[in-house]
């Protein structure tokens, strides 16, 4: 087989996906894709929306000249003033809503040939009273998009990376000893449908009714006892 980046990788599973009509609102990817300019270009020749996590040292313009300065990500979102960035929430957690601070700056993003690219810088940053933590991300949606679904979608990968630790822990995704291509694919659709499986079973479970009244004995009743006589339990 010829040796394929990761990006490629992707680009190739976008390509099946948009031939076999897969619905979907934009692609989300982590800063080991935002920082590869090949594949965001490859992205926007698709005509695909995205939102993908950049690094600090990301390179944008205010301008679309090329005698415009050219910024790091966090340099320039760090001259936003702070009562720019809104608080938005995105999900229900463990412990509560998730909740962070983002701002959104149109700008051109810079490659390393100088070209300039149209776009949204968004920051991330943690609300006050919460360990400082800074994200960024480079957007393509449209200029209609909230900051609040924009979070929404930038978030989106997090069910990918619960997904890989608990296919792993769990189904052992990790476990497989072959040497094949085809034998490993096989493994990995295995593993796929059995966490499907369980994760609709769970949600199935959640959303039951709960039922009032006296439940069933947990055991059959006694050798010999009286249908009247056996053991219950309160709901």
């Amino acid at each position: 087989m010829r040796f394929q980046t990761k990006a490629e990788i992707a680009l190739a599973l976008l390509d099946q996906a948009r031939a076999w009509a897969v619905p979907h609102r934009c692609v989300v990817a982590d800063a080991d894709y935002g920082d590869h300019p090949n594949f965001l270009a490859r992205l926007e020749t698709r005509q695909e929306p995205y939102v993908v996590a950049v690094r600090t040292d990301f390179q944008v313009s205010i301008g679309s000249a090329e005698t415009s300065p050219v910024w790091r990500a966090d340099q320039l979102l760090h001259s936003v003033p702070r009562w720019q960035w809104r608080t938005v929430r995105w999900r229900r957690g463990t412990k509560g809503w998730l909740r962070k601070k983002f701002v959104a700056v149109w700008c051109w993003r810079v490659t390393s040939d100088g070209l300039r690219h149209r776009g949204c810088l968004v920051g991330e940053r943690a609300p006050r009273g919460q360990p400082e933590e800074r994200k960024y991300y480079w957007r393509t949606l449209p200029a209609e998009t909230t900051l609040a679904e924009l979070a929404r979608l930038a978030h989106r990968r997090y069910a990918i990376e619960q997904f890989h630790e608990e296919a792993k822990g769990e189904l052992g995704w990790d476990q497989y000893q072959g040497r094949l291509w085809p034998g490993f694919h096989r493994h990995a659709v295995s593993v796929m449908l059995a966490y499907s499986f369980l994760v609709w079973l769970e949600r199935r479970q959640q959303h039951r009714p709960e039922r009032l009244g006296h439940a069933g004995a947990p055991f059959p009743p006694a050798l010999g006892a009286s249908p009247q006589h056996a053991p219950s339990r309160a709901s």
